[in-house]
């Protein structure tokens, strides 16, 4: 059964106070990616939405806080940066940016406008992160993965697409993935492994670019092998570090 979130791209960049330049969006878009919007497409001085691509392109200023509280919590899961907190709880608004493609088109390309949409939302005055995949990124980090696509076209920017969780219970070193789903692929995790943390999650990393790249399909049951000898089980079901079906999979060693 196809996963219904596949192909859809949706964030909120946070902002510092309710407001937004509009014109200095789209001049972004147009330098930084040859992305025109026309005039004519616009909404409202609030809403831009617009067809990229063969893609349907929304961005709108939130003048308040994501709701529910959602940036502040999910920022939390951040270990790579430490002020993903501080901005999420500072943040006053935001620019919700979202990029919706048909059951015909290509979740990588779809993936790649929304990196190239977001990055240009990222270099607002007031922006102070981004709250996607299953967290809250620094402009400069989110903005450097997205750089690497101009040097060549064909680069996937997985940093921007996926969160990699790390986590430590009684039991050892957890690991998961967030954002595989938008590509019609079930989220992965390991779990309770004696290991390096860095070494963990570059383990995922690799797995993730192994079956996106590679286009390769794990299946419960089976097992999984990058030398000879090695099988690592691969087991399908309900999730453990998030909601959801997700993969465990075996960890080397």
């Amino acid at each position: 059964m196809e996963n219904k979130e596949k192909g859809s791209f949706v964030g909120s960049v946070l902002l510092s106070s309710p407001v937004w330049d509009a014109e200095k969006l789209k001049k972004d878009l147009l330098d930084e990616w040859n992305i025109s919007v026309p005039d004519e497409e616009e909404a409202d001085n609030d809403t831009i939405v617009f067809e990229a691509d063969n893609y349907m392109v929304a961005i709108s200023l939130m003048p308040a806080p994501v709701p529910a509280g959602e940036a502040e919590y999910y920022a939390k899961s951040n270990y790579f940066w430490k002020g993903a907190v501080d901005a999420a709880s500072e943040h006053q608004a935001h620019i919700l940016a979202a990029v919706v493609g048909g059951r015909e088109n290509d979740p990588f390309e779809a993936g790649k406008l929304y990196v190239k949409i977001s990055s240009a939302c990222l270099k607002q005055e007031n922006a102070l992160g981004i709250y996607t995949s299953g967290t809250v990124f620094a402009p400069e980090m989110y903005c450097a993965v997205a750089e690497d696509m101009k040097e060549e076209e064909e680069t996937y920017p997985i940093l921007d697409w996926i969160y990699f969780g790390l986590y430590q219970t009684e039991g050892g070193w957890n690991a998961y993935t967030y954002g595989m789903r938008a590509f019609g692929r079930d989220e992965m995790e390991v779990l309770d492994v004696n290991a390096n943390p860095q070494e963990l999650r570059d383990y995922l990393l690799n797995l993730v670019y192994y079956v996106l790249d590679g286009d390769v399909v794990l299946r419960d049951g089976e097992t999984l092998g990058f030398t000879a000898d090695q099988k690592l089980p691969i087991t399908r079901g309900q999730g453990v570090s998030l909601d959801g079906i997700t993969l465990k999979i075996g960890y080397p060693g």
